[in-house]
């Protein structure tokens, strides 16, 4: 039971950070789609009170005003898949937590529907910030190591597995039980 215990408070760790990463991710993303705004409205002749160009295309790296829009959209599109993946994180421990084990049906479920959005989120985040940085004609990295992604994904696969095994030895474990009781 100590061992539960253990895996108990370290996926709670693991909720508390992956709760901390998603907020980041998506305030990320609202800078950077802040940043396309201020864009778009000096691309349109308006001026934005307290922001500069040359600040913009400093921190984005680049030299003018469809680059830095571009940059901005890409780096928006990351953010927000890394969020979401984060999101779907969370909710997976949050329910894991409720649940009091990993090795339940529903957790080893949803652990591997998590393993399969790791693999095909960024993969898709990538085809559209590759189109995106084909229109602004960026010769940058489009970021993201898909990789990485698809090693994630095949282990979060494979620990749906074993969870799923351990459910299924805790009903088995369960059914001996509960024809004893039930039959004094």
């Amino acid at each position: 039971m100590k061992s539960l215990q253990t895996v108990q408070k370290t996926f709670r760790v693991f909720q508390i950070l992956t709760q901390i990463a998603m907020i980041l991710c998506f305030v990320w993303a609202g800078l950077a789609a802040l940043g396309m705004l201020c864009g778009a409205v000096w691309y349109h002749g308006g001026v934005v009170v307290g922001a500069s160009q040359e600040l913009l295309y400093r921190l984005t790296e680049t030299g003018g005003l469809a680059e830095m829009t571009g940059v901005l959209l890409t780096e928006t599109i990351f953010a927000l898949t890394d969020g979401i993946l984060l999101a779907f994180a969370y909710r997976y421990l949050k329910a894991e937590q409720a649940d009091g084990t990993p090795f339940t049906r529903e957790g080893a479920r949803q652990i591997k529907n998590l393993g399969i959005r790791t693999i095909v989120l960024p993969m898709v985040a990538i085809i559209v910030a590759a189109v995106v940085s084909a229109i602004f004609h960026l010769h940058q990295s489009t970021g993201g190591d898909w990789n990485i992604s698809v090693a994630m994904g095949i282990g979060l696969i494979l620990t749906s597995l074993v969870f799923r095994y351990g459910a299924e030895l805790e009903e088995t474990r369960a059914l001996p039980a509960a024809n004893e009781t039930g039959g004094k």
